[in-house]
C-alpha cells in the first residue's frame, strides 16, 4: 500500500493557504487569540521566572532587532521568540485547546509571528496568517497527542514538543517558504524537541516556562537555518522513525489526524480563552464557586464545607505540590475568600496563603470523578457549599467561553498595571486592528518596557 506523504502533503497546504482563504470565522478568532495572548505575555512579562530568562538573553547580548516585551532591552529574533515563548505561557494564563483539554497551543505560534514579525516588519494580515496556520498544526498535533492519554501515561510535556513545530511553521511563512523549505524546518524543529514532564515537583512554574520558551526558540532557529540553506529528511511527520513514531509508538497517527479535512475544519475555533489566571482543570469548578456566592452571599465563617467534584485526569496536574496558581487546594480558597481570582494577587506567592486562605483550605474536600471518562469532562464540575446553618448549596457546571467584554476586561486587568489606562487603551486598538496594520512594528515598539 502506497504511504501517504504527510509532511509534504501539509506544508502544501501551509504554503498555499491565503489569509483571504480563511473563513470569517478563523480570522475572527485569530485576532481574538494574539489579542488574548498579549494580554497574558505583557502580564507574564513581571513573573521571577521569566525575568531570569530575560535577563539571560539581556546579559548574552546580541543584535538589536526585536523587541522583548515589558522591557526596554532589543534583542534578536531567536532570542525575542525564546523570551515571548516564556511569557506566553508564564504561568498558565494563555488560551487553551479545548478539544485537547487545555492543550496550550497557542503559545508557540504567536511568540514566533511576533519576534519573525517585527524583525521582517511583516503587514499584520502575514502575521495573522501564520498564527493561524500555525495553531492549524498544533491543534491537530495536541488533539492526538492527549487521546492517546501519553500526557499521563508517559509523561512527557506535549507543548514542549508541539511549539518546536509550530513555531516553526509561523516563522516560516513569515519568510515566504515553499513547501519544501517547509518540510525542512519541520524537521529540524522537530530535532530540538524534548519535553520531560516533572511538574508535580516543580514548585514554581520554571519548568514549564522554559520549557515553551525554548521551544519558540527552537522553531525560529530552525525556520532560520533553512532560510540559510539547511538541509533535512522531509519526511518528520511520515511513518516508521518520523514524530509519531518517536513520542507515541504509533507511526499511522499523522496521516489519521492531520489531513484530514484541511480546509474545512480549523483548530483554532476550538480555542478557549480562559476566564481565570489559573490552570484548566480549575477553571470551571472556580466559575461554579464564584457563581454560587455571588448568588448567596456569605461569609467565610458562614462556610462549613465545600466539595468540589470534577474530573479525575484534572487532578494529574492540579496537585498540592504545584505553584500556588495552580494548586486546587490554594486556587480553590483564595477564590472562596476573595471572590475573585486577580493575576497578581494570586502570582503573589509570599503572601497568597493569608491567614483566612489557609483555614478555608481545611473545609475544602475535592472528589475526582473516574467515571467522568470523556475528554469534556476536563470543563464540568458540581460544586457544594454547606453553611454553617446546615444548608446545601449546589451547582453543576460546565465552563461557559469568554464573551467579549468579558475578554476586554481581563486584557485591561492584566496590562493596565504594567502600562496605565491610556497605553492598555491604545495597545487594544492596535491588536484589534491588526489585520489592517502595514506593519507590525509600531505594535511591538507600544509593547516594550
Amino acid at each position: 500500500m502506497e504511504q501517504i506523504a504527510v509532511t509534504e502533503r501539509l506544508a502544501q497546504w501551509l504554503c498555499s493557504t491565503r489569509y483571504e482563504d480563511l473563513p470569517a470565522q478563523v480570522r475572527e478568532k485569530t485576532v481574538d487569540v494574539i489579542y488574548d495572548s498579549v494580554g497574558c505575555m505583557l502580564a507574564c512579562s513581571t513573573l521571577d521566572e521569566v525575568q531570569t530568562i530575560v535577563g539571560f538573553i539581556v546579559d548574552e547580548g546580541c543584535r538589536a532587532d526585536c523587541t522583548i516585551i515589558g522591557n526596554r532591552a532589543l534583542t534578536s529574533a531567536v532570542s525575542a521568540a525564546m523570551a515571548h515563548g516564556a511569557m506566553a505561557h508564564g504561568d498558565e494564563v494563555d488560551p487553551v485547546h479545548l478539544a485537547s483539554v487545555g492543550g496550550h497551543v497557542a503559545a508557540g505560534p504567536v511568540p514566533a509571528a511576533l519576534a519573525v514579525g517585527e524583525w521582517l516588519n511583516s503587514s499584520g494580515k502575514d502575521v495573522a496568517r501564520a498564527v493561524a496556520l500555525g495553531y492549524e498544526l498544533g491543534g491537530r498535533m495536541m488533539t492526538v497527542f492527549y487521546r492517546e492519554h501519553d500526557y499521563i501515561s508517559r509523561r512527557f510535556y506535549p507543548t514542549a514538543v508541539i511549539g518546536c513545530l509550530t513555531s516553526a511553521v509561523a516563522a516560516g511563512l513569515l519568510l515566504g517558504f515553499d513547501p519544501r523549505q517547509m518540510q525542512i524546518a519541520l524537521g529540524l524543529a522537530a530535532y530540538q524537541a524534548a519535553g520531560p514532564d516533572n511538574m508535580m515537583h516543580d514548585t514554581s512554574h520554571m519548568g514549564k516556562t522554559f520549557q515553551v520558551a525554548a521551544a519558540c526558540r527552537n522553531g525560529v532557529t530552525a525556520a532560520l537555518l533553512t532560510h540559510r540553506g539547511a538541509h533535512v529528511p522531509l519526511d518528520i511527520l511520515d511513518g516508521s522513525l518520523g514524530l509519531f513514531d518517536t513520542y507515541l509508538g504509533k507511526p499511522e497517527l499523522g496521516a489519521k489526524l492531520l489531513l484530514p479535512e484541511l480546509g474545512s475544519y480549523y483548530a483554532i475555533t476550538d480555542v478557549m480563552h480562559k476566564r481565570y489566571s489559573t490552570g484548566t482543570p480549575n477553571q470551571t469548578y472556580v466559575q461554579g464557586l464564584l457563581s454560587l456566592l455571588e448568588k448567596n452571599p456569605l461569609t467565610a465563617e458562614e462556610i462549613a464545607a465545600v466539595e468540589i467534584q470534577m474530573h479525575k485526569p484534572g487532578l494529574h496536574t492540579t496537585p498540592t505540590t504545584r505553584p500556588a496558581s495552580i494548586a486546587t487546594n490554594v486556587v480553590s480558597a483564595v477564590a472562596v475568600v476573595e471572590r475573585k481570582l486577580d493575576f497578581y494577587r494570586l502570582h503573589d506567592f509570599a503572601h497568597v496563603v493569608t491567614p483566612a486562605v489557609a483555614a478555608m483550605q481545611k473545609k475544602i474536600r475535592v472528589v475526582p470523578r473516574g467515571d467522568w471518562q470523556g475528554l469534556e469532562h476536563n470543563r464540568h464540575a458540581i460544586v457544594t457549599i454547606t453553611t454553617t446553618a446546615g444548608k446545601k448549596l449546589e451547582e453543576e457546571v460546565w465552563y461557559r467561553p469568554m464573551t467579549r467584554p468579558e475578554l476586554d476586561q481581563k486584557f485591561d486587568e492584566l496590562v493596565t498595571p504594567q502600562a496605565g489606562a491610556q497605553k492598555t487603551r491604545e495597545l487594544r486598538a492596535l491588536l484589534q486592528g491588526i489585520e489592517s496594520a502595514a506593519g507590525i512594528r509600531p505594535l511591538m515598539e507600544k509593547l516594550r518596557g
